[in-house]
């Protein structure tokens, strides 16, 4: 893996899998830049292409927004869906909803199984990719 493909955020979690380690939870990639979470947070430049290998076998989320360019989200998701991952979702930050693309390990269909996102997924999310800082919420 050449650290050069990596997103940021991507070689520590390579540096975790080379030891036999993995994060516990769901990591996050973001095409919209930081996010304030808790979870690992991948911040991938929609302009790039990425070694996404050290994501195999985890559960993914990726994070856009409507605005973000369709041919970037549809070209990272084709590149995540194309390795063995836990699952993969869609979260557009500025709908706040989304789209179940493999959950555990089961591919959805174009218009099957698994693939808008559930009302207690909805709520699991809610909130994330909101860009609030104190300035906005106090103004």
């Amino acid at each position: 893996m050449n650290p050069k493909t990596l997103p940021y955020g991507g070689r520590e979690i390579a540096d975790l899998r080379r030891v036999g380690k993995r994060p516990a939870d769901l990591v996050l990639v973001s095409l919209i830049g930081p996010l304030r979470e808790v979870n690992p947070v991948i911040v991938a430049n929609p302009s790039r292409a990425y070694d996404w290998t050290f994501l195999v076998d985890l559960p993914v989320l990726v994070v856009a927004n409507t605005d973000t360019d369709k041919s970037v989200v549809r070209r990272v998701l084709e590149a995540l869906k194309a390795l063995p991952t836990a699952s993969l979702a869609l979260w557009l930050a500025d709908r706040q909803d989304g789209r179940n693309l493999i959950v555990e390990g089961v591919k959805a269909c174009p218009r099957g199984l698994l693939r808008y996102m559930g009302a207690n997924e909805r709520r699991q999310y809610a909130g994330l990719g909101l860009q609030q800082d104190a300035e906005t919420v106090c103004a």
